[in-house]
């Protein structure tokens, strides 16, 4: 066998060992990216299917994962971090900074901007703050369930009382029918 030989037999060993490693490292890497973006997406869209209830604990839960999720060294992710962190710090001192509700609003819009901007999405921050369904009737459940609550806590905790009803008036005097009635005199006769 002349060197030639000896050099295609040595390639074709070395890629029918490495070619198949080299493919699953390949495909492990393109898991790895496929699942971070997944997981970008999953608090993309928990975010925004609940941005009409931002109290909701799966909102809290999407915006605690965006520090372990966008930590990419792009200008994408950095002003994703950055703005995350103008929210957070406004939610901190929220009963002390003036106008917090309306400031909350525009940064939250302003959040779920760069993030769709960092997924490949294009929305208009008046879309994000008034684009939300959420019916009138679920602000009532909520508001009567808060209130319910804050209720029996007050109540447990020797703050507030059952109210309970007195009488006012007297109650009116049993009529028998006619049919029934004996008459008087008759009534102290049998009676005694």
């Amino acid at each position: 066998m002349d060197k030639t030989g000896v050099v295609l037999s040595t390639l074709t060993i070395v890629a029918i060992v490495v070619g198949p490693v080299a493919a699953l490292w390949v495909q492990r890497v393109l898991d790895q990216i496929r699942d971070a973006r997944n997981r970008k997406m999953w608090i993309f869209k928990t975010l925004m299917s609940n941005r009409a209830t931002r109290l909701s604990p799966v909102y809290v839960q999407a915006l605690n994962l965006i520090d372990v999720e966008f930590t990419a060294k792009n200008a994408a992710e950095e002003a994703v971090r950055r703005t995350w962190k103008e929210l957070l710090d406004l939610y901190q001192n929220f009963k002390t900074t003036p106008n917090a509700s309306e400031k909350a609003t525009e940064l939250n819009a302003a959040l779920l901007a760069v993030i769709g901007k960092s997924l490949g999405y294009d929305f208009d921050k008046v879309h994000l703050k008034k684009g939300a369904y959420y019916p009138e009737f679920l602000g009532n459940v909520d508001l009567e369930q808060h209130s319910l609550r804050r209720s029996i806590l007050e109540l447990l905790a020797g703050k507030r009382r059952i109210p309970v009803g007195v009488f006012q008036e007297e109650f009116p005097a049993i009529r028998l029918p006619e049919e029934e009635r004996v008459p008087v005199t008759e009534a102290k006769t049998l009676h005694g």
